[in-house]
């Protein structure tokens, strides 16, 4: 079981609601760094945000903190594709890179769809400019509410690695799902991502929920 079908909405805590947006931080088991659920309704179709998602060269635009954010390598049909993201981070403390395998699935008979992340710490040699995360684990669902209607929750758990306090990291660990998901129901009115794209999704019920219910719910 992976740690995000593993935390429970019974120990997260609610950090932050208004009228279209929830996070949550919850305690993950064997880690002293706390996740996020964020849940956000978003007045676009879920089309645009999938176009949106996969518009890796606009990251910068909108994913908190990302200097920079590149394709690696798309894998063979269905199987996701390879990122790199670098995250700025305040001084004293280093930036990071993260290389993540992205993976979709598609609910054929709800629309509903799931992208997995999951960390790829070793697929590229260290850089002694940055320190590399070593472990991460993410998703996307995206949920058509109607035509112009759709529910995004967004979920992650990092081990930052390097020297980071786990007090200080969760202070501030509401700001990536407040700021991205605030950022992301702005850019999804632009015209370019009006049109559904061609992603290759693995179209599989069963491997499209994963425990994110009880947080709607709330």
């Amino acid at each position: 079981m992976s740690i995000l079908e593993k935390i429970s909405s019974a120990s997260c805590a609610l950090r932050l609601k208004n009228d279209w947006l929830k996070i949550f931080t919850c305690p993950v088991p064997t880690s002293d760094f706390l996740s996020f659920v964020g849940i956000a309704t978003i007045d676009a179709p879920q089309h645009a945000v999938l176009s949106l998602l996969y518009d890796v060269d606009a990251a910068t635009e909108w994913v908190w903190k990302t200097k920079e954010m590149k394709v690696l390598q798309e894998l063979s049909e269905d199987e996701g594709r390879i990122v790199y993201q670098h995250v700025t981070a305040p001084w004293p403390v280093s930036d990071r890179e993260i290389i993540t395998r992205s993976q979709g699935y598609l609910d054929p008979e709800t629309g509903e769809v799931f992208i997995k992340l999951e960390c790829m710490a070793d697929y590229l040699p260290l850089n002694d400019k940055y320190v590399r995360v070593p472990q991460l684990e993410g998703a996307w669902n995206i949920i058509p509410l109607s035509a112009n209607q759709c529910r995004v929750v967004f979920r992650l758990h990092i081990e930052p690695g390097g020297e980071i306090p786990s007090w200080l990291a969760n202070i501030a660990v509401i700001d990536t799902p407040y700021h991205t998901l605030t950022n992301l129901r702005e850019m999804v009115k632009k015209e370019k991502y009006q049109n559904p794209i061609e992603a290759p999704f693995k179209k599989s019920a069963k491997d499209v929920i994963q425990n994110y219910e009880k947080f709607i719910t709330e």
